[in-house]
């Protein structure tokens, strides 16, 4: 199974919608929330409506429940003529109490799929991972990356003009932060195996922790700050993944005076 993109779920109806949405368009979507869309009948407001733009087209209709009770078969049938006559090409109803057993019998053998919030998750779980969470980690931690890379010119030409203490004090933060690039190089969009060819990075298992028990691992979790090594979803882990970089960065610069 995916780790969940998400620590918490959805408190209110709103929040389910926003959070459907947020993800939706770190997945490159482009979204509208509550968009009014023309039926032959009329209008009807949809909660969600993604259009990703592909050839062929792919456009999504979003029905966001934030019930206390489980969908019944009337709204699944509803939601049929919706999708069916606003040009969406595949209707998503996500529910946070779950569905009737009518409600799935409704949904067969249709382009409604009915989801809970742990499904939608999973769903879209490597897409998000690959499109916005490794991109945004590599933008982020570059400079990281740079400082603690094995061999960089650049880089080790200004460290070897820095005075003797400064040059000591670089050399230490590489060791101190070395693990942390790794990790950070570990969920870049794309890695190289062991026989340097370029593959797409894997969604990692979480929590790290459970990850980096053996022994080639150990160095990860005597090094790593707690919160990134118990992270148990993808979003907590990146941002405190970049926000231990950029304070590893600015102890960097520090030393240079600048960015290097």
């Amino acid at each position: 199974m995916n780790p969940p993109i998400e620590d918490a779920p959805p408190a209110t109806w709103q929040d389910l919608e926003k959070m459907v949405a947020r993800i939706l368009r770190e997945c490159g979507y482009e979204v509208d929330v509550q968009k009014y869309v023309e039926l032959a009948r009329g209008d009807v407001n949809v909660d969600v409506w993604a259009d990703d733009h592909a050839e062929p087209p792919n456009i999504l209709a979003i029905e966001c429940k934030h019930w206390n009770r489980p969908v019944s078969k009337d709204v699944v049938h509803g939601f049929r003529t919706v999708v069916g006559d606003s040009g969406a090409n595949t209707g998503l109803l996500v529910s946070s109490a779950g569905f009737q057993s009518g409600a799935k019998e409704a949904a067969a053998y249709s382009n409604v799929r009915l989801l809970t919030w742990n499904d939608f998750q999973q769903m879209y779980a490597l897409r998000w991972f690959r499109s916005f969470m490794s991109p945004t980690i590599a933008e982020e931690t570059d400079a990281l990356h740079e400082y603690t890379e094995p061999i960089n010119n650049r880089v080790f030409r200004k460290a070897d003009a820095l005075p003797a203490e400064r040059q000591a004090a670089f050399a230490a933060l590489r060791d101190v932060y070395m693990p942390l690039m790794v990790t950070n190089f570990a969920l870049h969009p794309v890695v190289v195996d062991s026989k340097l060819s370029p593959v797409k990075a894997e969604l990692p298992r979480l929590p790290l922790r459970d990850v980096v028990q053996k022994p080639e691992g150990r160095a990860l979790l005597d090094a790593l700050p707690d919160e990134v090594l118990d992270a148990t979803a993808l979003r907590p882990l990146m941002e405190r993944l970049i926000h231990h970089s950029r304070s590893a960065i600015a102890e960097f610069d520090a030393i240079f005076g600048e960015r290097a």
